[in-house]
């Protein structure tokens, strides 16, 4: 695998009219010599964003990532936004991104941490629904179907003493509902805990449990209950100058007490990036998006994976056999070391230089 870095002087020299009268003029290249529904080209190859660290960054839009889909939506050029993030509905956060972004996002070209959850309906009745603002990911849970979901909210609700120590307000806890005494099918991380102590309290509870019925154990500390995370991502970026725990933090939390507890390594199925699951499912979302938008029948020859993060957004573009740049503007910052299944392609300031680095190899590739 070829292993570049790229930064706005080469860039400069590259793409001189890019920058003749601001970074936009770059259209003038793409309409000329790619970006054209007149070719044959065009079709054959989409683009798939991360999101926080390339978009944006917190609750703030970056200036290339608005220019940057605009302009492949000027050109039809497919491309999806593949997140690690989550814990508001699909709807809600393409109608945010949108406003953000000065851009209309599909619902159909949006797919976050936890969408691929939807395939699980028909297997389990009764969830735990873990993480989230109060209890938005219940919410986007029953939206996917899931028929009784319950939360650490409600478990605390009923019985404060499971753990004394909550975090849980007044106004919080009255979002809570009445338990009922059927046993629990499977524990589903939606999204980041906002209160890990009570949350691994509740989770080792039920793993640890008689088939799944909480306030009792079996004898033997089994795993009773598939548990499933939604990612893996340790580090994610916010406004903040250094990279901040995730979901993949929490997770190594759980495998941690829950080995220490039982003696027994916790079986979890992991999904989001870098995981082949999420990438097959993203892969024929792009599939479907381009048919029905464009009416793309031919094949999609290659997809450009942009990211901030190495472990997730280009390990797993690299496993799937996507083409990976990574961008300065999130997790990674130059001299961190990478392993050899996260090198990407290049590395670019961002996400603007990325789609003109995709849009030269496309030419050369012609």
């Amino acid at each position: 695998m070829i292993y570049m870095t790229i930064h706005t002087t080469h860039l400069r020299r590259c793409l001189p009219t890019v920058f003749k009268s601001g970074v936009l003029s770059a259209t003038k290249v793409a309409s000329r010599r790619l970006l054209t529904t007149e070719t044959d080209v065009a079709p054959n190859f989409a683009f798939a964003f991360d999101i926080d660290g390339v978009l944006v960054r917190g609750a703030k839009p970056l200036a290339e990532g608005k220019k940057a889909l605009k302009l492949l939506q000027e050109h039809k050029v497919p491309w999806v936004l593949l997140t690690n993030g989550g814990g508001k509905s699909e709807v809600d956060r393409v109608a945010d991104l949108s406003e953000k972004l000065d851009i209309e996002i599909s619902t159909k070209q949006f797919i976050q941490s936890h969408t691929p959850f939807r395939r699980l309906v028909d297997n389990y009745s009764k969830v735990l629904v873990v993480g989230g603002d109060v209890d938005t990911c219940r919410h986007v849970a029953e939206d996917y179907g899931f028929k009784h979901c319950t939360m650490s909210l409600d478990v605390i609700a009923a019985q404060r003493s499971i753990w004394p120590f909550h975090r849980f307000s007044p106004d919080e806890l009255r979002h809570a509902r009445s338990l009922s005494e059927d046993p629990f099918d499977a524990i589903l991380v939606f999204n980041d805990s906002r209160d890990w102590g009570c949350d691994t309290q509740v989770i080792v509870d039920l793993l640890t449990s008689e088939g799944g019925k909480l306030g009792t154990k079996n004898s033997k500390l089994e795993q009773t209950l598939p548990i499933y995370f939604s990612n893996n991502d340790l580090l994610w970026a916010n406004e903040y100058h250094l990279p901040r725990f995730g979901q993949g933090a929490f997770r190594t939390c759980i495998e941690k007490v829950f080995k220490d507890y039982t003696g027994r390594d916790l079986q979890a199925t992991i999904i989001g990036k870098p995981y082949l699951f999420t990438y097959e499912y993203a892969h024929g979302v792009l599939n479907e998006w381009r048919q029905e938008t464009f009416g793309y029948d031919g094949k999609l020859k290659r997809v450009y994976m942009v990211g901030d993060n190495p472990a997730s957004d280009i390990t797993g573009g690299n496993g799937y056999g996507w083409y990976s740049i990574l961008v300065r503007t999130g997790v990674f910052k130059d001299g961190d070391k990478l392993d050899a299944a996260a090198k990407p392609k290049i590395v670019v300031d961002n996400v603007l230089e990325a789609v003109m680095h995709a849009i030269q190899n496309e030419i050369k590739l012609k």
